[in-house]
């Protein structure tokens, strides 16, 4: 008489809400990456600029450059002369000068914004710096980072969905198909190591090899109803009974 079990649903269902968190950090990530972190950059890059240049000027796209890094890396590099600085990082959005004749160059982008402070064609390092907005390139870069990493566990915990809702036992005159291993009852040597939350180890010969396959409740539906069938074709012991024995001597003390 054939047996046939499809998958339980433990097992299925678990993935996929493993995948559906998977996904959902995903996205989440990926929304601070794309739009979130730099929403939150430009409202505060507006903030700071409007006292300066007018709510009116301020752009509604800010450039991809300068970064902190590249801001840092001018001020302290030999060459770090005014024509340096319009070279590389061109006009500044703005201008001012205090009453001590110190010009301030205002070099705003998506993360940050460079102060350049000069008198006289003469680069001032002492009021001069980099001010990052509320996340800096670096940072935005993390977040698609993370995003990458949860996709990619998505992929796999998408595998396992399949596996889990594709996992099929067949049992025959001549054997058994677990999960497009076949093992026929010829080679089936024993069923132990079973355990009352629902598992058991099949073990088996292939090629000389001994193999052991664990038949789970959490993943095959028909978990019982396997164990009966092969210990009835092949006459092995039924683990259940033994760990009943087992179990036994305890439960009377």
């Amino acid at each position: 008489m054939k047996l046939e079990s499809g998958p339980a649903a433990y097992d299925r269902n678990y993935y996929i809400i493993f995948l559906l968190l998977c996904l959902g950090l995903g996205a989440y990530f990926y929304y601070d990456y794309h739009t979130g972190y730099l929403k939150k950059n430009h409202e505060e890059a507006r903030k700071t600029l409007m006292p300066i240049v007018g709510a009116a000027n301020v752009p509604e796209q800010l450039p991809e450059h300068p970064t902190g890094p590249e801001f840092r890396d001018l001020l302290a590099g030999s060459a770090n002369t005014l024509d340096t600085f319009r070279a590389k990082l061109g006009k500044p959005l703005a201008s001012k000068t205090d009453d001590n004749g110190t010009t301030f160059d205002y070099y705003p982008s998506r993360y940050g914004m460079g102060i350049l402070a000069h008198t006289n064609g003469k680069i001032l390092a002492k009021g001069s710096r980099w001010n990052t907005w509320y996340k800096s390139k670096d940072e935005i870069r993390f977040q698609l980072y993370c995003a990458f990493v949860c996709f990619l566990v998505a992929l796999y915990a998408l595998y396992r969905v399949y596996k889990a809702a594709t996992l099929r036992a067949v049992i025959d005159d001549e054997g058994m198909t677990y999960g497009g291993l076949r093992i026929p009852f010829s080679s089936m040597k024993r069923l132990c190591d079973y355990s009352p939350k629902g598992w058991v180890d099949l073990y088996y010969d292939a090629g000389g090899v001994e193999r052991k396959l664990r038949i789970d409740n959490q993943k095959i539906r028909k978990f019982d109803e396997i164990i009966d069938a092969l210990c009835a074709r092949t006459g092995l012991p039924d683990p259940r009974s033994t760990e009943q024995k087992k179990e036994s001597p305890s439960d009377e003390a």
